[in-house]
């Protein structure tokens, strides 16, 4: 072969090269990523945020959260119910509803007060007359408090009980605390007043009786939630802080859902376990009161100075017992605690709402929050549904226009009986964990909508 067509060869392979280079570089997309992969990943729409933002209206928010609030609706209770019915006529209406909107139902082990016996703490003298006995309802300072439908001040889940012994102020209640004080003070057959913060409310109790307490009473110190004021005219209806007479009641349990259907959705069907193998409850009794009533009982207290760093603001110094001065009235005093609420399975509603989606249905946003309240719950927690019902009747609004469908499913949830132990959204996820595990991109909690500074001077004529 000659050398010239050796060259040429080579020359004429080398072109080829170079064109077949230039060809891939020039005439293939370097985008290799399919269509719809970026239609699920493509930026969020900007105009449609503005457009969502200038369509709400605070005056619908204020009276969502009228309606909402004006009566106490404890889980269960009849206005509970009607709350119910007002989300799901909210969320089917023809006009500004949801795809689909329906309640789920379980049937969940609760805990309330006998309404004929009230709970108590008493001071009895040696010849047992009451010397003192704590509020049975807090003072009745505006309209709304006269309901006779608020639920007495309790602890849902302490047991039934009453006792009866020398008291001991405890701090916060942490094993620490009842340390401290079983180093020089025999604690067998007392009764333990703590204030809240620290540990939970039913640790407190728990921790007590490893240490032979035999009953708590639970306050809020003023120090804790008031920046230290405690005098009526520095709390509500003067302010926004807590009055004398206010009682935080609250779920006295360790765990989470539906205590006799652990790991499973209680429906009807449901096995449930026997209530003597329920996991973390106590089994001494237990009540809160209000910080008025708990200054009766702590600056009269005999015994050494509590340590600097467990003294509150109810306005002495306090001490830790055990048992009452000998200069006051209570000398050689107990006291007793008095529980008297009833454990009982009830049928508790979520209402849940659903916006399906356009390209990835089978993928969740849930955006959700509780319903009911411990009374009128116009904070905690509607608030937050005031703000729900809004964002819905917008974006059911743009649904029912034809205007807008999002990329992925939105299910909205009003959860039942969160105060009892975050019943209801508990036992949804239990009645939903794979479809939840799989499908769930994320979960939007708004319980209090509510952030900023107080007004200094408020105008509580306003219930709002």
């Amino acid at each position: 072969m000659n050398w010239w067509k050796v060259v040429g060869i080579c020359f004429g392979a080398v072109g080829i090269l170079a064109i077949g280079l230039l060809i891939g570089h020039f005439g293939i997309s370097t985008d290799t990523e399919p269509k719809w992969v970026k239609d699920l990943a493509q930026d969020l729409d900007e105009n449609f945020i503005k457009q969502f933002m200038n369509e709400v209206n605070n005056e619908n928010i204020k009276e969502n959260l009228r309606i909402l609030s004006k009566k106490p609706h404890v889980a269960t209770s009849e206005a509970d119910e009607e709350l119910v019915q007002l989300l799901l006529s909210r969320w089917n209406d023809l006009n500004t509803g949801l795809d689909e909107a329906k309640e789920e139902r379980y049937k969940v082990y609760l805990s309330f007060p006998d309404e004929k016996t009230p709970n108590n703490v008493r001071v009895l003298s040696p010849e047992g007359n009451v010397t003192f006995q704590s509020r049975e309802r807090e003072v009745q300072i505006t309209d709304d408090q006269k309901d006779p439908n608020i639920i007495q001040p309790f602890l849902a889940f302490a047991p039934n009980g009453t006792v009866k012994g020398k008291l001991v102020y405890a701090n916060e209640g942490k094993i620490s605390d009842f340390q401290y004080l079983a180093n020089t003070t025999n604690l067998n057959g007392t009764i333990a007043i703590v204030r809240y913060g620290g540990t939970g409310r039913v640790n407190k109790a728990i921790n007590a009786a490893k240490f032979g307490v035999i009953g708590v009473i639970i306050y809020t110190d003023p120090k804790d939630i008031n920046d230290g004021k405690s005098d009526p005219m520095d709390t509500y209806n003067n302010s926004w802080y807590m009055p004398p007479s206010g009682v935080e009641r609250g779920s006295f349990k360790v765990n989470f859902g539906d205590q006799l259907t652990p790991y499973y959705p209680a429906k009807e069907f449901t096995y449930r376990i026997p209530e003597s193998e329920i996991q973390g409850l106590s089994h001494i009794p237990a009540q809160p009161i209000g910080f008025e009533d708990a200054r009766t009982l702590i600056c009269e207290l005999d015994g050494p100075d509590a340590p600097d760093n467990w003294q509150g603001a109810l306005g002495c110094r306090y001490k830790v017992g055990p048992g009452f001065r000998s200069a006051l009235n209570f000398y050689f005093s107990e006291v007793q605690v008095n529980v008297y609420n009833n454990r009982t399975i009830r049928s508790s509603a979520n209402v849940m709402g659903l916006i399906r989606g356009a390209v990835e249905p089978d993928r969740y946003i849930l955006y959700g929050n509780h319903r009911d309240s411990w009374v009128h719950g116009a904070i905690d927690p509607s608030s937050g549904t005031a703000v729900m019902l809004e964002i819905t009747r917008i974006l059911g609004t743009k649904l029912k226009s034809g205007k807008w469908r999002p990329r992925r499913t939105i299910i909205f949830g009003s959860w039942g009986a969160e105060e009892f132990g975050l019943i209801g959204s508990t036992e949804f996820a239990e009645d939903y964990y794979s479809k939840l595990r799989d499908r769930t991109v994320a979960y939007i909690n708004v319980d209090c909508s509510v952030f900023g500074e107080f007004n200094k001077n408020p105008d509580f004529s306003d219930p709002v």
